[in-house]
This record gives C-alpha cells, sequence and structure tokens, in this order.
C-alpha cells in the first residue's frame, strides 16, 4: 500500500496543487477495515425483456441522481473522487472517498483524509461558512413567503451578489439532470405493467421538476402488487449540520417480496393503539384516523446517492413530510439483504463479546428484524409537528433543528419498544420471544454507537445505553466487562424514557433538546472499554452490488 500511495500523491498533487492527502497510509487501512464488504449479487436473468429495460432506466434514472447527491454534499470531493477514477493505484482511497460522499470520514469525525479542505456542516447547501446565526439573522426580517422557501427542504441557500443571500428550488439548481432523471422515470413507468407504479412513476418524475412531493408520495404508499420499487427523491435531512431541514437526494432500486411483505399487514390494525398506549398526556398525541401503513419487504439491487453514503440503513420510514404522515400515513420498506449483511456481519459478533453469555442464547436475527420493524413503525407515532407552547403547529425538525434527526431515531426505538411490549400483551406477538427481542436490541445498541457520537443513529442509541443503565434496565458488569438485561425493568426504564423523548418533540424547545443530550450522550469508561474490545470488528457494510442480466 505505502508505494502506490506514493505513486498517487504526484498525480494529485498536479491536479490539486497544495492539496495532496495529508492522511499517512496506515490510517486509510485503519479506515477501510471500519467497512466490511459484502457482495450483493443479483440474478435478473429471470425477467422478461420488458422487465429488464425497465429495471436498466431506473438504474440509468439513479446514476444522475447520484450526480445531484454529490452536488449536494462536496463538488470538491466530486473532483477527487473524478481523478481518482483514472488512477489504478488508487483503489483504497478512491473506496474511501465514494463511501463518505467526499474526502472526510464520517466514523472518524469528518477528519479529512485526502486533501487540505476542512469539513463544513453546511456542505453544499448553504454558502460555505455560513452559521445558523448568520442563516437565522438573514431570515428573521424576511416576509413570511421568503421564510418558507428558505427553511424548505428542497432549497439551497445561495449568495445574492447583493451582500445577501437567496433561496433556490432543487429543480432550478439540479435542472440538467432532473430532466433526464424525469424522462428516464416515464420510460420506465410506460414499460411497467403495473398501473399503481406507472402512476407513481410519473407522479414521481413530476414531482422532481417542481419539489411537490404530495401526489408522489401518496401514490408510493397506494402502490399495490408491483414487482418492483424505488425509493427515489430527496428525504433525510440527517446531513444537514445548520438548520437540520435541507434533504439529499437518495436511490434505492428494488424488487419487492409479496409474500413476505402480506405477513407484516397485521400491524396496520395497531397503529391506533400504538399511539393511545404512548406514555405521554393526550394533547402531546396525533390522530391517527384513516392514516395507510405500508410495509414492504424488497432486496435492494442497487443504492445510489446518500443510501450508499456512509450509514447503511436496513429499512426506512418514508415520506417525512408531516402533511402526508397526517393526511395519509407512511411507508415503511425493509431491505432483507441489508438485514442479513448487517446482522450475520457485525451486530452478531459484536454481541458475542459484549453481552453475557448466559444472554446470548436469546440473539437472534429475528429479534433483531422485530425491533427495526417495531423502529420504523414507530416512526409514525408521536408528535410530528409541536403540539405545546409557543412553536404550536410548526414541524417538529424545523422547531428543533439539527437535533431533531438524533432525537427522532431514539424515538423511534423507544416508543418502539414500548409499542413492542403492547403487542406481547395483546398476544399478537410471542411471549415467549420477548428476551430474544430486548437482547437483540442491546446487541444493536453497540452496532450504532460504533458510528460515533456525532452520527444521529450513534448518538441516539449512546443516550439510550446511558440513560437505561442509570434506570437499571440495562446492567454492565465490571467483572466480566459484560452487559445484560434487566428482564424485569427494561419495560419501566422504557417507558420512562419514552416519556421524555416524546414530550420532547412535542414541545419543540431546541435548548431543552440539547440540555437533554448534553446530560446523556457521553463516553463512559465501561462503554469505552467495550468498544475497544470490538474495535478488530468491522463497524457496518460495505454493500458491492452486481447485477446479471
Amino acid at each position: 500500500m505505502k508505494a502506490l500511495y506514493v505513486l498517487v500523491l504526484p498525480v494529485l498533487a498536479m491536479m490539486f496543487p497544495n492539496q495532496i492527502p495529508t492522511t499517512s497510509p496506515d490510517v486509510i487501512d485503519k479506515y477501510l477495515a471500519q467497512y466490511s464488504p459484502y457482495e450483493m449479487k443479483f440474478d435478473a436473468s429471470g425477467f422478461s425483456d420488458k422487465e429488464k429495460t425497465l429495471l436498466k432506466k431506473l438504474l440509468q434514472a439513479s446514476e444522475y441522481l447520484d450526480t445531484i447527491y454529490w452536488l449536494q454534499t462536496s463538488t470538491y470531493g466530486m473532483h477527487l473522487r473524478d481523478s481518482l477514477e483514472n488512477s489504478e493505484q488508487a483503489t483504497k482511497l478512491l473506496t474511501l472517498v465514494k463511501r463518505n460522499g467526499g474526502p472526510f470520514e464520517l466514523l472518524n469525525e469528518y477528519a479529512t483524509f485526502i486533501g487540505t479542505q476542512k469539513y463544513y456542516p453546511g456542505d453544499e447547501f448553504y454558502p460555505r461558512g455560513m452559521t445558523v446565526e448568520q442563516f437565522d439573522s438573514f431570515v428573521n426580517d424576511l416576509p413570511e413567503v421568503e421564510k418558507q422557501r428558505f427553511m424548505s427542504p428542497y432549497s439551497v441557500i445561495r449568495d445574492d451578489g447583493k451582500g445577501g443571500y437567496k433561496a433556490i428550488p432543487f429543480h432550478e439548481e439540479y435542472k440538467q439532470y432532473i430532466g433526464p432523471i424525469a424522462q428516464l422515470l416515464n420510460d420506465a413507468a410506460d414499460l411497467s405493467e403495473n398501473e399503481s407504479f406507472a402512476k407513481f412513476l410519473r407522479l414521481k418524475a413530476k414531482a422532481l421538476q417542481t419539489d411537490d412531493y404530495y401526489d408522489a408520495d401518496v401514490a408510493w404508499i397506494d402502490m399495490e402488487g408491483s414487482k418492483f420499487d424505488i425509493v427515489f427523491g430527496p428525504f433525510e435531512t440527517y446531513a444537514d449540520g445548520i438548520k437540520g431541514v435541507k434533504a439529499k437526494y437518495e436511490a434505492s432500486i428494488e424488487v419487492v417480496d409479496q409474500e413476505e411483505s402480506k405477513k407484516l399487514e397485521v400491524y396496520k390494525s395497531y397503529l391506533k393503539d400504538m399511539e393511545e398506549n404512548l406514555p405521554i398526556p393526550p394533547e402531546y398525541k396525533s390522530e391517527v384516523k384513516g392514516l395507510t401503513a405500508k410495509f414492504v419487504i424488497v432486496r435492494d439491487i442497487m443504492r445510489k446517492g446518500e443510501a450508499i453514503v456512509g450509514y447503511q440503513a436496513v429499512a426506512t420510514n418514508l415520506p417525512n413530510d408531516p402533511a402526508v404522515h397526517e393526511k395519509k400515513g407512511t411507508k415503511k420498506t425493509f431491505w432483507k439483504n441489508m438485514f442479513a449483511a448487517r446482522f450475520n456481519t457485525i451486530i452478531k459478533p459484536v454481541s458475542v463479546r459484549l453481552i453475557d453469555p448466559s444472554q446470548q442464547q436469546y440473539l437472534s436475527d429475528e429479534g433483531f428484524f422485530q425491533v427495526v420493524l417495531m423502529h420504523e413503525i414507530c416512526h409514525a407515532v408521536g408528535p410530528r409537528v409541536v403540539k405545546v407552547g409557543p412553536k404550536k403547529g410548526t414541524a417538529a425538525n424545523a422547531a428543533i433543528g439539527p437535533n431533531y434527526s438524533p432525537l427522532e431515531e431514539e424515538k423511534a426505538d423507544i416508543a418502539g419498544l414500548h409499542s413492542l411490549a403492547m403487542l406481547i400483551d395483546k398476544g399478537v406477538i410471542d411471549k415467549n420471544r420477548e428476551r430474544e427481542f430486548y437482547t437483540s436490541y442491546l446487541g444493536s445498541l453497540f452496532r450504532s454507537i460504533r458510528f460515533g457520537l456525532n452520527e444521529a443513529h450513534g448518538k441516539a442509541a449512546a443516550i439510550e445505553l446511558n440513560y437505561l443503565v442509570k434506570q437499571g434496565s440495562i446492567m454492565y458488569a465490571q467483572s466480566t466487562r459484560r452487559w445484560s438485561i434487566d428482564f424485569s425493568k427494561i419495560r419501566d426504564g422504557v417507558k420512562t424514557l419514552a416519556n421524555e423523548i416524546l414530550i420532547l418533540e412535542g414541545n419543540g424547545d431546541g435548548q431543552k433538546v440539547q440540555e437533554f443530550f448534553d446530560r446523556w450522550t457521553m463516553m463512559t469508561p465501561e462503554l469505552q472499554t467495550s468498544l475497544d474490545a470490538v474495535k478488530d470488528i468491522a463497524i457496518d457494510v460495505l454493500p458491492q452490488y452486481s447485477i446479471t442480466w
């Protein structure tokens, strides 16, 4: 590696004067060791010619979307990526740049591993260096309509050349790529033999050209019987470190498992019960009457944009638009191939080292799936808008800011466990497997914490662990350096934590959320000892997709 590294430096030095790699070969190897390569092969040879063409159209559209993602994230990193593509000696650096969406290591507090540019939490959404104070100072004096444009998930902020700023809609900023994407989606719709999928694709094509996604989102939730599905467009706001509202583009091209998806339909009828069972006063609860909960188990055959960068999701609950949540509901997608990859490659090896041997019998991939299932379901319960106080009616993420993402991930975890207990008591889920669920949850916490306390899922998991230890629901034995669940206390601990998180979301008070994080987001000596004990195990999967046509 060192010899190859030396060969690469002169090439990059010519392309980027004064911006050559600064990280040593040993550190590059250390960073790469965090990711476990996992082959995601898919055999598409059994599909008809029309179906193959449809899939290829979607894959081509995802390539254009991927370019938009890079333009949102790091144009500097994009240039570095393209230069490394031309060097056979730079394979390791190229892998890291692609995995991180730029030259900043996401699992190591955004450390620069190539070049001299420092990480900026606003990425390419804002003028580089703009602070939240500068943004608020400018926006506070604008008319309400202009404020909405600046706070839109689908706009970028640029200097206006007059000493101020302007908000440019995504469909204008990325017009040269949106046009071809829309055409490809319409072409795919023409090839689809499923009317609901075709309708959705056409509406999604239109939405990408207007940034108005409501109709497309509804059509996506209403889809029935399609062999194929996609997660496609700007969704998550995790990466916006300034206001926490700007959405990044992602794509997942998927083949649906119809039989497995149908098995999850039973959960639809319990959404209202889950909401009513939340341990919060009535004024904090949401109306769930008439909502549609769609559960889809799929295998993704390609990921692009934010979906292939950083944290590799095994499930998602979308869309994020509070208006769609209130009037329609959400769609919960589960990627079964990524479930298998994560459990076998990461969670099980870590859990075997850290969980008390007496409880390892309860670890299972099915237990892990159940915990993730409840997590995704419970993104749809609780406050999505501020329920109480001066910010009442404001979207919770806009009211709270960047801290909303880890708070929401924590809410989904804990409300999911709380709802799981209710479903066990109702006989919907086998009570004999309760210990299996809690132990698998404990194992998944360590997996998430290893992403670091600056990543949304990692921060959420650390808070949960520290809080539940304080409650006595989770225990650490100094003598064995192993963790375990106190099955007699875990339900009460979860209920208490659920109350705190849901109240924080319902109040929409960013300062109170920060105080809560300051208290519970800590790397305790016990936790650090545990992380050191598994540092030779990869932190996440590095999916390597391939398709046989």
